[in-house]
């Protein structure tokens, strides 16, 4: 037999040598190394407080003969905690994206699910290959002012968790930065500089969706900034 075994950080561990009797003489071992006798109770193998360091795998064998009659492997982690959750449309007035992440590691695999409802119709959320914590939306319909309610809920072998957005479509507009950021001195006049940009490539209409931009600037040697 070959298993995975998932268990908390801080958890009391009892592994049984597969179908062995309680009492039959057997000898473990952890990634290869022989696990000494006082962590036994029987046949029985007991793991007090497990930390993440003692991942892997761990085989039994029967006493005499040296016959493997059970292994697993062992995989210590956490329950995720409420992910991290971000919508954004930066392609307006196409759709919107949403990303995430988790807080903190949990050492053990992650799934997630994600749901995006607008007003009572479900939507699809189109998962990106990479990066592979982002999904995008398209939008239905221009100015609705139904709102959008985004859930993303995190599973993994230890609990789950989750987290809920709800916005209207206008609160997550926010461009890319502009492209292509130019600063050069003008001819015969050391005090002046011309700066010159582009729209963010990714946003697709400026003309029917102009941007306005703000550019503050500084001498490296003072800390106010002047803006235009």
């Amino acid at each position: 037999d070959s298993h995975i075994q998932y268990e908390r950080v801080g958890a009391d561990v009892t592994m049984k040598c597969g179908s062995m009797d309680w009492d039959a003489a057997v000898t473990w071992t952890a990634n290869g190394t022989d696990i000494d006798e006082s962590h036994l109770n029987g046949s029985y193998l007991i793991l007090k407080n497990v930390d993440l360091s003692q991942s892997g795998q761990y085989s039994c064998y029967e006493g005499s003969s040296w016959h493997l009659k059970y292994q697993t492997y062992l995989r210590v982690g956490t329950p995720p905690k409420e992910p991290v959750l971000m919508c954004r449309s930066n392609n307006y007035p196409k759709g919107f994206y949403c990303s995430w992440h988790l807080p903190t590691p949990t050492y053990i695999p992650n799934s997630f699910n994600i749901s995006v409802i607008h007003g009572t119709k479900d939507m699809v959320c189109e998962k990106d290959a990479v990066p592979k914590n982002r999904c995008h939306i398209r939008y239905l319909q221009l100015f609705s002012t139904v709102k959008y309610k985004v859930t993303l809920t995190v599973t993994n072998a230890l609990g789950k968790n989750f987290t809920t957005l709800t916005f209207d479509e206008f609160a997550i507009v926010k461009p890319d930065p502009p492209e292509s950021v130019v600063a050069k001195p003008v001819p015969n006049n050391p005090r002046r500089l011309e700066v010159s940009w582009q729209n963010p490539s990714s946003w697709p209409d400026p003309e029917s969706f102009p941007l306005k931009f703000f550019l503050r600037y500084r001498p490296l040697i003072l800390d106010q900034w002047q803006h235009v």
